[in-house]
């Protein structure tokens, strides 16, 4: 019996399927990676597209282990937790692709784990909750640490929404397809999502009076800063773009 600790919905609809696939625009030369393989689905397709390149799949759960060995003799299996896995170790310095329907419970920690090795994927097509998946394409007005975090490292776009009737479990809830398209990361980019956590504290103040209460800067700086960058003194954490914390943290530092 599948152990539900794990928070995995093993997908069933072929056509959703398919739309990952496709998305992640697998060719026979590309070196996939796979989170949460769960009864392999997505991972026959993947190997009928990426052969003779063996892919590696993480998986968590010890009770689905023989049934992938005995479906993928040729992937490299590791059973680990994807939040604690040390992504470098195991893909070296080769290009990848990072495809997974990743668990509710850790889907946050494993991505972002993905995408801050010193080799991340040039592209990942993973599905999350719908919430989850809003969070990371938001736009300044709606944005989040999250949203932060997610686009200092990738351009996010929709593939599709998947209903809960596509999966075993049925989730309670909508999931989405996101394809993430790597951008060139700074080097002092988790300086910068640390910036925007302080920023993100109380998200009913002012952006001023957040940074200022945390001893980043003075009030009275940080609005001078906020007027370099036409941006109203009493705009809030949410209003701000990905490019804007960037331009903030830069004139911090001066």
């Amino acid at each position: 019996m599948h152990k539900k600790s794990y928070g995995q919905h093993f997908l069933k609809d072929e056509s959703v399927i398919d739309k990952i696939i496709k998305s992640a625009d697998l060719s026979s030369k590309d070196f996939v990676v796979e989170v949460g393989p769960g009864d392999g689905a997505l991972t026959h397709q993947i190997t009928r597209l990426t052969s003779p390149t063996r892919p590696i799949l993480i998986e968590a759960d010890s009770d689905l282990l023989s049934n992938l060995r005995t479906q993928f003799p040729k992937a490299e299996l590791i059973h680990a937790d994807a939040v604690q896995v040390k992504i470098d170790e195991i893909v070296k310095n080769k290009p990848w692709i990072f495809i997974s329907n990743l668990p509710y419970n850790s889907a946050n920690a494993i991505l972002m784990n993905m995408l801050t090795a010193k080799n991340p994927p040039k592209r990942s097509v993973v599905m999350v909750q719908k919430e989850v998946g809003d969070k990371m394409m938001a736009r300044p007005g709606d944005m989040t640490v999250l949203s932060v975090a997610v686009q200092m490292y990738v351009k996010p776009t929709r593939v599709c929404v998947v209903k809960p009737g596509c999966f075993q479990p049925q989730p309670k809830v909508d999931s989405v397809v996101l394809r993430l398209d790597k951008v060139e990361a700074l080097d002092n980019a988790e300086d910068i999502i640390k910036l925007a956590k302080i920023g993100f504290s109380s998200r009913r103040k002012q952006l001023h009076r957040n940074l200022a209460d945390a001893k980043v800067a003075r009030s009275d700086a940080l609005k001078k800063i906020l007027q370099e960058l036409n941006l109203s003194p009493t705009v809030r954490a949410q209003e701000l773009s990905t490019a804007q914390w960037i331009k903030i943290h830069s004139l911090l530092k001066k």
